[in-house]
């Protein structure tokens, strides 16, 4: 088992192949993000015969799907004049520019334009992107070569899967670095009451073949089990929102699949997909309570006015208790408070700090291979989740 010693870090040593945060086109994080699959929308965002723009990783592209069901990602625009294809028509598996009629296949190759000789369309093709769907989410793939295996990650297999995006106002690696670090959770999201905090010489961080395997304790005594898988996955059991629980309504814990995707360098797709474990008999009245949560989250302030307003001083986090977005907005300010993109030279890290310090060597493990033009670790798919070993009898935790 691979452990992780305190460490301090001078304020102003930036270390090699740490510019974790700039993923666009060119950029070496960027390079490796990209030879991940990657979340791009809720699968139920997506109606059949629909087009939308989307934007990862700084870089625009055309999500559709066709008639028949089946997701695609091609490039943002028509080769033919530029406009983009996103407000074309979907035509059985394919989608037409709204411009001159050119239509493409959801690999991208031009099959049709109505006012040109036969044969051109045959010469003609734009970028087309793997594309999958898995646990209520629809993946792509913009990497370079094969796709590495689809999915790396189980599906849930038990219960109800639940799927939720949020837009969240800073750069993804803050939020990433926010899911290896237990002890904000005792203090940022103590309002809630059940985040006990966690006894750090306990704590260790495994790296698998799949991925880090980080086992915890609390001060409660609850041993607890978290999967991070490579780049931006976390699998954890975690509360439900704060509109079930007080309801009573469903399980008071759920496995959750936390995914952190770059639109650009400052903003960021929180992919949040959980299974809810409800009996079938309960469901009917489970799904009333749910869509209620749904709808008061839809009606709420949005989360990062309310976020910004407590950054000025307008609001306190006490006056937003009631929020339906709580959790969210409590990381926000924490985080936005780093600045959209923090300056990591300016910190002094402490033992709390060993999954930030043991993350950060790995991303920079990784980069400087592939700068280096050497292999990368070929990261297993996950077959099944470890489990905590709570002989106490209480409920195990991942």
């Amino acid at each position: 088992m691979q452990t992780v010693e305190p460490a301090r870090i001078p304020h102003k040593a930036i270390p090699e192949f740490a510019d974790f945060a700039h993923t666009g086109p060119g950029t070496l994080a960027g390079e490796y993000m990209r030879r991940f699959w990657q979340p791009v929308m809720r699968s139920e965002d997506l109606l059949p015969a629909r087009a939308l723009p989307i934007t990862i990783m700084s870089e625009h592209y055309t999500l559709f799907r066709g008639e028949g069901g089946e997701p695609h990602v091609v490039a943002q625009r028509c080769p033919h004049r530029s406009t983009v294809l996103s407000v074309g028509t979907v035509e059985g598996d394919s989608i037409r520019c709204h411009y001159h009629g050119w239509r493409f296949d959801g690999g991208g190759q031009c099959v049709e334009q109505p006012a040109e000789d036969d044969g051109f369309a045959a010469k003609v093709r734009i970028a087309g992107y793997p594309t999958r769907e898995h646990v209520g989410l629809i993946f792509a793939y913009f990497g370079p070569g094969e796709p590495p295996s689809f999915p790396n990650c189980p599906a849930f297999t038990d219960g109800i899967t639940e799927a939720r995006c949020e837009v969240v106002p800073i750069n993804y690696f803050q939020s990433w670095e926010n899911t290896w670090d237990e002890v904000h959770v005792a203090w940022t999201h103590r309002a809630g009451g059940m985040h006990a905090v966690p006894d750090l010489s306990q704590e260790t961080f495994e790296e698998t073949d799949y991925g880090v395997l980080k086992r915890s304790q609390k001060s409660d005594g609850l041993r607890r089990v978290a999967v991070y898988l490579m780049p931006n996955i976390i699998r954890v059991l975690v509360p439900p929102p704060n509109a079930l629980d007080k309801k009573h309504s469903g399980p008071r814990l759920r496995e959750s699949y936390l995914f952190l995707v770059p639109i650009d360098d400052e903003n960021h797709m929180l992919f949040n997909t959980q299974e809810a474990r409800v009996p079938e008999n309960e469901r009917e009245a489970y799904a009333k309570v749910y869509a209620e949560y749904l709808r008061k989250r839809a009606e709420a302030r949005p989360r990062t006015e309310v976020a910004a307003d407590i950054l000025a001083g307008k609001l306190r986090i006490a006056d937003v208790l009631d929020h339906p977005n709580l959790v969210t907005i409590e990381d926000i300010v924490a985080q936005a408070g780093q600045g959209r993109i923090v300056d990591r030279s300016q910190e002094w890290l402490g033992r709390s700090d060993a999954g930030i310090i043991f993350l950060r060597k790995l991303w920079m493990r990784e980069m400087r291979a592939l700068a280096e033009g050497r292999p990368l670790k070929q990261w297993a798919p996950m077959k099944e989740m470890p489990r905590a070993d709570n002989s106490a009898g209480s409920t195990a935790m991942l």
